[in-house]
């Protein structure tokens, strides 16, 4: 139900904040393992030699070194186990260890076997190449500078740069996390906290596949939000997403509680985040050499989530902010902009999964266990049924008739949809005795999803359509009308999109008079909410602009 995308060039660039990686590399076979075992000492970082990696001095802060699980192999001069190497590489004037990677170097070669046991070792392919294995753990280096950064440290050692050129097909990705800084005020006022495209982004989603949804506001608000989702809510989303993401906006442990002037970090990130957790252990939907089809599609996930939280995502906008790390910037390709779908899908499956409830199989004993459910969040079914003063397999029966607003995890039971929940419990308020009333209720309920009456055939009229195309919610039918903008806007755009309400209006069975009563609720750039606006004041709209004049 995703609407027309539009190709944008002008969007921002996000700053790689981290890479964690395991990257085979074979060109050399076990000749640059056995390089760093010749070439590595204990106290490398003692001393006080740096190297140059794109005009940055770098040096190594930390190095150690073990015994691990490996027996040698049949080429090894010696019997035991295999040394792994530990270097810490980081920029020479960065004490905090903000601009770098760890670096670890193991050996890879085909049926390694476990010192201890004689095993076959485990998270290692079996027929893995001769080769020297490195476990990346980057901070703000993309892809090509940690290659960069790895062979400078091999020049740096004296091994041969060029064993570290081309990562075998097997190097895959277990982290990635891009981010672009964003002033404390938009952060706070579009994207976390209540009303934030965060929030939204977890209600539409809530019972769908897997997610999670984490916030701490307690210090500031948007301290702390990330939602994750599974790569099928994504995709209903954004049509071309094929991963699990999180995306969250966040401000560091310690917040700056006043504004300090030029310190970007009182100002928030906005992130994107592989969530390797989806996945099941041991496996990584990112391969090494995917890495910039990530990085795309972390890029229009983030500008997306902007564009349906009325930012303005182009690297010209006043709403970034520069760190040491990260400086606005256009991408170098252009991102496909949605509309924002969340309006529409939730529309059409709440209605959906009331009417399912409205059709004649739902017995006495469902529906008592759907209202007994209304109270609160996941219930043990055992619970549930002695509240509806019903056995469990009649709360089992129920959660099976309605698989598609009810889950069961663990003998948990809940409903998919908080707000499929809420409507229910309305219902639950006026139950009469009998199950034609609550029929009528329930169908009382489910038009709430479409307001507008419809055409014979089916189809909704002009009228529904337009509230539909705008994402306006419909919250009374009554006398007046009361309708809310779900974005922001401007006023010029307000006033285009009422005077196309009006002339949807005047093509379907509404009365047009109804239309200008309406009252309506959005708001402007400013970020100041409008309330309770009456659509045409004295043969204007909103008061401001004749309804005979065209809006240009």
């Amino acid at each position: 139900m995703t609407g027309v995308s539009t190709s944008i060039e002008e969007v921002i660039d996000l700053q790689t904040h981290r890479i964690g990686a395991n990257l085979v590399f074979d060109e050399g076979g076990l000749s640059p393992y056995w390089a760093m075992v010749s070439q590595y000492e204990p106290d490398l970082e003692d001393g006080e030699e740096t190297f140059v990696f794109d005009g940055t001095e770098y040096e190594v802060v930390r190095s150690t070194h073990w015994s691990g699980k490996l027996e040698a192999p049949p080429s090894a001069t010696f019997d035991g186990a295999m040394n792994e190497y530990k270097l810490g590489v980081y920029a020479a004037d960065d004490p905090n260890d903000e601009l770098g990677a760890d670096f670890t170097f193991r050996p890879g070669y085909p049926e390694a076997r476990h010192i201890e046991t004689g095993e076959l070792i485990g998270g290692m392919p079996t027929q893995c190449p001769e080769s020297i294995r490195v476990q990346v753990e980057s901070t703000n280096l993309s892809k090509f500078e940690v290659l960069g950064l790895l062979q400078s440290l091999a020049s740096h050692l004296s091994i041969d740069a060029g064993y570290f050129v081309d990562a075998h097909e097997w190097s895959s990705i277990y982290a990635l996390e891009l981010y672009g800084r964003i002033l404390r005020e938009v952060a706070t006022g579009c994207i976390g906290g209540k009303g934030g495209v965060l929030e939204h982004l977890a209600q539409f989603s809530n019972g769908r596949g897997r997610g999670e949804h984490k916030w701490d506001h307690e210090k500031v608000k948007a301290h702390y939000e990330a939602v994750a989702l599974s790569p099928d809510n994504w995709k209903r989303l954004l049509p071309e997403q094929t991963l699990a993401k999180r995306l969250k906006a966040y401000q560091p442990k310690w917040v700056r509680s006043e504004d300090t002037g030029d310190d970007p970090l009182y100002h928030h990130k906005i992130e994107c985040q592989y969530w390797s957790d989806y996945y099941p252990s041991g496996e990584s939907a990112i391969q090494w050499q995917g890495y910039d089809s990530a990085v795309a599609e972390f890029r229009e996930t983030v500008v997306n989530a902007l564009h349906w939280a009325g930012v303005d995502f182009s690297p010209e906008s006043d709403v970034w902010v520069d760190d040491p790390y990260f400086e606005p910037g256009q991408a170098d390709d252009a991102v496909d902009v949605y509309p924002n779908p969340m309006p529409d899908l939730e529309q059409q499956e709440r209605a959906d999964a009331l009417d399912q409830l409205a059709g004649p199989e739902t017995t006495e004993g469902a529906w008592d266990v759907l209202v007994a459910m209304t109270d609160g969040g996941g219930r043990h079914y055992q619970e549930v049924a002695e509240e509806a003063g019903k056995s469990a397999s009649t709360v089992y029966r129920a959660a099976e008739r309605f698989g598609d607003i009810i889950e069961v995890e663990n003998g948990m039971v809940r409903f998919r949809d908080g707000i499929v929940r809420d409507q229910i419990r309305e219902v639950a308020e006026r139950w009469q005795a009998t199950k034609d009333a609550t029929t009528d209720a329930l169908r009382r309920v489910a038009d709430r999803a479409s307001p507008f009456s419809r055409r014979d055939d089916g189809e909704p009229w002009a009228l529904e359509r337009w509230a539909n195309r705008h994402g306006i919610v419909v919250h009374s039918t009554s006398d007046p009308l009361e309708m809310e903008l779900k974005r922001p806007v401007s006023l010029q755009e307000i006033l285009k999109i009422l005077r196309s309400g009006l002339d949807a209006a005047e093509a379907s069975p509404l009365p047009t008079d109804r239309f200008e009563s309406a009252l309506i609720d959005w708001k402007g750039l400013d970020g100041e909410l409008r309330r309770d606006r009456r659509v045409v004041v004295d043969d204007r709209f909103l008061g401001k602009h004749n309804v005979d004049r065209p809006i240009w």
